[in-house]
């Protein structure tokens, strides 16, 4: 198993963010190790995306205009093929449920914002399978 922080390969991240200042920070913290990221406002950008692209990845704002966080990823876990990429809920409210709700839905982890960037860099590598050494 690769015990550095950068990846064996240069993973794709979808980044689906309605916050503009929110999505760059994440982008810029993820390009810090490698990750290729590419992103969207809304559900419904990502959806058309998922269309053409392939991720490793999948980081989602559960509150978004359009097409919300649950409903996206209700519709990405029905796609042939998106059943086992791992998904996580980011979002700004903190209630106890909410994480529950998140991975009722087909969420594989949950982050709260505000979040340190090790915090982030930490779920990412876990879930794509990579250690993190402590910094």
């Amino acid at each position: 198993m690769n015990s550095s922080h950068q990846p064996t390969h240069q993973a794709t991240i979808l980044v689906i963010e309605n916050e503009v200042s929110n999505r760059i920070l994440i982008e810029r913290v993820l390009s810090t190790r490698g990750y290729h990221c590419i992103s969207a406002s809304n559900g419904r950008e990502a959806l058309e995306m998922l269309d053409h692209e392939h991720v490793d990845l999948i980081l989602t704002d559960l509150s978004m205009p359009v097409l919300d966080g649950y409903r996206t990823t209700q519709l990405i876990r029905a796609r042939p093929g998106m059943e086992q990429v791992p998904i996580v809920a980011v979002t700004a409210y903190a209630l106890n449920d909410e994480g529950e709700a998140a991975r009722h839905i087909g969420c594989t982890e949950y982050l709260t914002k505000p979040f340190k960037p090790r915090q982030l860099l930490e779920v990412v590598a876990r879930l794509l399978g990579y250690t993190q050494n402590a910094e």
